[in-house]
C-alpha cells in the first residue's frame, strides 16, 4: 500500500541506482560478465535455491542463509524478477537467488546484449569459434545473413588472437545462435556500451587510434586489467579495430582510443528471455544458452522477504483476443518515422519492438521547443528532489539556494529542494527511458478496447487473490451477481475510460500483500467501516488519527455521493474508484505518468502537475513494472511518447557528482581601519571597499572568512602600503573551481 502524505504537493521518492560491472577474463574460454551490487532491504533478505519463493531457502551448515543490509554480492545472471548471485559468508563461497528489487546495483549499466548489423554482403553462422567449425543450417540449408541484417551479440571469445562474437539472429522467422568473426559485424552505439580492459599488460589511452597517449595533467592515462569504461564508437585504422571510450582517471572523465582486441563487452547473462524459441539450432555450441522462466516464479508479496505461491491448479485461462501479425523491422521503422519519431528515438524503440512485437508506440507531437519547455519546468520550486542528492542535481538559482549560508532552500518539508536544470533535462528527455522499465512512464492510461483484454488483466492479476477469481455483489435490482475481478476491471475501464491494465496494476500496488492476502482496506471488516471497500486507497493519507491511513481511506469511501459512493460493495469500489482516477488527469489529456508530472499538453500547460518530485514518473514506472510482473511478449500495450522541437542530438546526460559551488565571503574587513561602506553578508564582489589611513600607517592586515568550508581564500593577511592609492584583491575559489573577487582600495595620505 502506498500511504499518501496529506499535503498540497505529494512527493514520491526513487533512489536511482546505476550499475558497476566487473569481469574476469580468460582468452581461451567463453565467459559472461557479472555485476556488483549491495543488499538494499530493511532487516534481512532470504536466499533461495531457485528464482521464486516456492523454492527452498538456501542452507549452509543446516541453517537458512540470509543477507543483511549493505552486504556486497556479485550478480551472475538475471531470471525474471530474480538475480542469481554469489557471495562469501562465514568463509564459504555460496550461490543462490534473491529478488532483484532488493539489490542496489552500484554504477554503470547492466548490458544483456549488444546490437549489431552484418557489415559484409553475406555472412554464415558457425557452431563454434573456429574457421574449421561447421556452418549452422536451417532445413539442411546453410543460414546466410545478408548485409545490414540485425543481430544481438550475446557473448564473445578470443581464439588464437581472433575475436569471435556469439550472436542471436532471426532467419526465416526463426531464431538461431552461432559464432561470427568480430570484423564481420558493425556494432550499434546508439547508447554507450560498458566495456573492460582484459589484457594482462597495462593499456594506454590514445588521443587518436594508434596515436599519442592521452594525458590528464602531466600523467599518461593507463589502464590495468579489469579497468571499466564506456564505449561510444569504434573505428578501423590499417585493418585494426579501435574503440573510442570514456573512463574515469584520477577523478576526471577522459576520452580516447583503445585497441579492440584487448577490450571485452560487459554482457550479463540473462536466464529468461522473451525472444522466440530456437528451432533447428546446432547440436553443439559453446555459447551461453537462454532458458525460459521456471513455472515456480512469480512476484514479491511483501517489502521484506517476499513470499509467493505457484499458479492455482485446475483453472482455465480466458480465451485470448487475436492480435495481428507483427511488422518486419523495416515496416516497423517506417511506421515510427511516419509517426513523427526523430532518428534518436527509433533505435531504442526498434530494440523494444524486437522483444515485444505487439507493443504500440505513438508519438505525442507537442509542437513545443525543447529549450522553452526546460525553462518553464525549471522555475524555482516547481520540480523538487531530495537534498541528499549531489550538487549536480540541485539548483543554485535565486530562491533555490542561499549563497550567504551555503544551504539549499526547502520547498516541501525540510529536505525537498529545487532540481537543477540539468536534472530537469535528464528526467524530461524521453530518450533516457526507452527501455523495458522506463517506457512505462509513457504507457497510455486510456482504455483501448481493441488491444486491452480481460485476458491481459488476468495476466496482471496472477499471484494475487484476485487471479481467475469471482466475487458477488448486489445489482440495482437487489439480486446477487457473480463476476470475475478481471471482468470488473474491464467494466470499470468502459465507464471511466481508463486502461484496465493501469487499474489492475494500481490496485495490485495498493492493496495486494501476497498471493493469498490483501489489505484490510478491501476486507469489508474494519471496525467502524464494516461493509466498506477502497481498492485504490483513495484518500488514504497518513495521520495520527485512530486507524491511520486505512481508516482515512475508508472514511472517504463511505462518505459523499460522487463516484458511486458509498463503496459498500467490491464492484462499486472498483468502478467508482476508476472514475475518480480518470476524471482529474487521464480524461483531460494527461494520460501518461509522464504527462501527469510534466504537463506539456495544451490545457493548463506547466500547471496541474501531480507531485512535485521530478523523479516521480521514473519511480512510478518502476512500481508499474513490478505490478505487471513478467510481461508476455505477445501482450499488447500502447505507449504515448512526447516529441519536442529542436531537441539535442543525443539524450541529455544524467547529473553526476558535482562539487560545492559557493565562492562568497562571510566577512571582510581591515583590522583597526573601517571601510567607508561596511561589508555586508551577501555582497557579491561588485563593490570596491575603500578606506583612508594616515601616512604613519605603513601596513595593514586584511581579514576575511568564507561562507563555505569547501572554498579557499587568497589575498588576505598583512599588506605593505605605498603612498597614495593601494589596491588589493581577495579571491574566493569554490570547490567546483569558480572564483569571485573582492577589491579593497586603501589610500595612504
Amino acid at each position: 500500500m502506498r500511504i499518501r502524505i496529506k499535503k498540497a504537493v505529494c512527493i514520491c521518492v526513487l533512489f536511482i541506482c546505476t550499475f558497476v560491472l566487473a569481469v574476469q577474463f580468460d582468452n581461451s574460454k567463453d565467459v559472461s560478465a557479472t555485476a556488483i551490487g549491495v543488499v538494499n532491504v530493511s532487516g534481512y533478505l532470504n536466499v533461495r535455491v531457485g528464482p521464486g519463493t516456492s523454492y527452498d531457502l538456501l542452507k549452509s551448515g543446516g541453517t537458512g542463509v540470509t543477507l543483511s543490509e549493505g552486504q556486497r554480492i556479485t550478480i551472475t545472471a538475471k531470471n525474471g524478477d530474480w538475480y542469481h548471485v554469489k557471495f562469501n559468508q562465514n568463509g564459504k563461497a555460496l550461490k543462490g537467488y534473491v529478488l532483484k528489487k532488493y539489490v542496489k546495483v552500484q554504477m554503470g549499466e547492466v548490458c544483456t546484449n549488444v546490437a549489431a548489423t552484418v557489415a559484409q554482403d553475406s555472412l554464415k553462422l558457425r557452431a563454434e569459434a573456429s574457421d574449421d567449425s561447421a556452418f549452422i543450417k536451417s532445413n539442411k540449408t546453410e543460414i546466410i545473413l545478408e548485409k545490414e541484417t540485425k543481430v544481438k551479440i550475446k557473448n564473445e571469445k578470443t581464439v588464437d588472437n581472433q575475436k569471435w562474437y556469439y550472436v542471436l539472429c532471426t532467419y526465416s522467422s526463426k531464431s538461431y545462435r552461432g559464432y561470427v568473426k568480430a570484423e564481420s559485424l558493425t556494432v550499434l552505439y546508439d547508447k554507450e556500451i560498458p566495456g573492460i580492459w582484459q589484457n594482462a599488460k597495462k593499456g594506454t589511452l590514445c588521443a587518436e587510434a594508434g596515436g599519442n597517449a592521452v594525458k590528464s595533467g602531466n600523467t599518461t592515462v593507463t589502464l590495468n586489467k579489469g579497468k571499466q569504461f564506456n564505449i561510444t564508437s569504434e573505428t578501423n585504422v590499417s585493418g585494426e579495430r579501435y574503440f573510442y571510450v570514456k573512463l574515469r582517471f584520477n577523478d576526471k572523465t577522459v576520452k580516447g582510443y583503445l585497441p579492440a582486441k584487448y577490450v571485452k563487452f560487459q554482457i550479463v547473462k540473462v536466464e529468461n528471455s522473451n525472444t522466440p524459441a530456437e528451432t533447428e539450432a546446432p547440436a553443439s555450441t559453446e555459447g551461453p544458452s537462454e532458458t525460459g522462466e521456471p513455472d515456480k516464479t512469480s512476484e514479491p508479496a511483501s517489502s521484506d522477504v517476499p513470499s509467493e505461491t505457484t499458479e492455482p491448479n485446475n483453472t482455465q485461462e480466458p480465451v485470448a483476443t487475436p492480435t495481428p501479425a507483427p511488422l518486419t523491422d523495416e515496416e516497423f521503422k517506417k511506421k515510427l518515422e511516419n509517426e513523427g519519431f526523430p532518428e534518436s528515438y527509433i533505435e531504442p524503440l526498434m530494440r523494444l519492438h524486437a522483444q515485444y512485437p505487439n507493443w504500440e508506440f505513438k508519438a505525442f507531437i507537442t509542437g513545443l521547443k525543447w529549450d522553452t519547455v526546460i525553462n518553464k519546468e525549471s522555475v524555482v520550486g516547481l520540480n523538487l528532489l531530495s537534498n541528499n542528492k549531489s550538487y549536480d542535481w540541485k539548483s543554485t538559482e535565486k530562491g533555490a539556494y542561499d549563497w550567504t549560508t551555503d544551504k539549499y532552500i526547502p520547498y516541501d518539508g525540510s529536505t525537498w529542494v529545487t532540481a537543477s536544470k540539468k536534472a530537469v533535462k535528464y528526467y524530461m528527455d524521453p530518450r533516457n527511458f526507452l527501455d523495458e522499465r522506463g517506457i512505462f512512464m509513457f504507457e497510455l492510461l486510456e482504455y483501448i478496447s481493441s488491444t486491452q483484454s480481460q485476458e491481459g488483466v488476468e495476466k496482471i492479476l496472477k499471484n494475487t487473490p484476485m487471479y481467475n477469481t469471482k466475487f458477488s455483489y448486489p445489482n440495482s435490482d437487489g439480486n446477487d451477481v457473480s463476476i470475475k475481478y478481471s471482468k470488473a476491471f474491464i467494466k470499470a475501464a468502459e465507464t471511466s475510460k481508463v486502461s484496465p491494465y493501469h487499474l489492475a496494476s494500481r490496485v495490485k500496488q495498493e492493496v495486494v500483500i501476497g498471493p493469498e492476502l490483501m489489505s484490510s482496506s478491501v476486507s469489508g471488516k474494519v471496525k467502524g467501516y464494516e461493509g466498506i471497500y477502497n481498492f485504490y486507497n483513495i484518500g488514504a493519507y497518513n495521520s495520527t488519527e485512530a486507524g491511520g491511513a486505512i481508516a482515512n481511506g475508508l472514511k472517504w469511501a463511505s462518505s459523499g455521493d460522487t463516484y458511486n459512493r458509498p463503496w459498500d460493495n467490491i464492484y462499486k469500489s472498483i468502478v467508482g474508484g476508476a472514475q475518480y482516477i480518470g476524471k482529474n488527469y487521464i480524461n483531460v489529456g494527461q494520460n501518461t505518468l509522464y504527462l501527469e508530472k510534466f504537463n506539456v499538453t495544451a490545457k493548463n500547460r506547466y500547471e496541474h502537475q501531480y507531485m512535485a518530485n521530478v523523479e516521480a514518473p521514473n519511480s512510478e514506472a518502476t512500481k508499474t513494472v513490478s505490478a505487471y510482473g513478467v510481461i508476455d511478449s505477445d501482450m499488447s500495450i500502447t505507449f504515448s511518447i512526447p516529441v519536442y522541437e529542436d531537441m539535442p542530438e543525443s539524450p541529455c546526460e544524467v547529473p553526476s557528482g558535482g562539487k560545492n559551488p559557493n565562492n562568497y565571503l562571510k566577512t571582510l574587513y581591515v583590522q583597526n581601519h573601517p571601510f567607508t561602506s561596511k561589508f555586508k553578508l551577501g555582497d557579491d564582489g561588485s563593490k570596491t571597499y575603500k578606506l583612508t589611513v594616515d601616512k604613519s600607517v605603513e601596513s595593514i592586515k586584511i581579514c576575511a572568512t568564507k561562507v563555505s568550508t569547501y572554498s579557499t581564500v587568497t589575498g588576505k593577511g598583512s599588506k605593505t602600503l605605498k603612498d597614495g592609492v593601494n589596491t588589493f584583491t581577495v579571491k574566493v575559489t569554490s570547490e567546483s573551481g569558480s572564483s569571485r573577487k573582492y577589491k579593497i582600495q586603501v589610500t595612504r595620505q
